[in-house]
């Protein structure tokens, strides 16, 4: 029995984002009996795939991990975001696999909210 790893993560992912028309599952096959699930969606369904704490790409993974596990092979799955440039120029899409649970640089930018200022007196 061959259980297609593809069809698995599309069925969940569809069924969790806003957009499902976007999304897209391809498997790249590795060395030997390692295989590599990549998921493709709408940069705003990016952080519900990812879930809070990365939650729900975790079990994702371990979805996958059961189900290839019978089979004797190796399974990764990462989330790829395609972020359009926003100045409208060009039609080319800048991609950035997004590791789970390892906040973005976008989410240190900036000052944080409720840190004390300093106060001359």
């Amino acid at each position: 029995m061959s259980v297609d790893y593809v069809d698995l993560v599309e069925y969940i992912v569809k069924n969790i984002v806003d957009h499902p028309d976007a999304v897209v599952v391809e498997a790249v096959q590795g060395r030997g009996r390692s295989e590599t699930v990549e998921i493709r969606l709408d940069p705003g369904d990016v952080g519900r795939v990812i879930g809070k704490g990365g939650r729900n790409i975790e079990a994702i993974r371990s979805l996958v991990k059961a189900s290839a596990i019978k089979e004797h092979h190796r399974v990764n799955v990462e989330v790829i975001a395609e972020d359009e440039e926003r100045d409208g120029g060009s039609d080319t899409a800048e991609v950035e696999a997004v590791p789970a649970g390892v906040p973005s640089e976008e989410s240190f930018s900036g000052s944080v909210e409720g840190s004390p200022e300093a106060v001359e007196g």
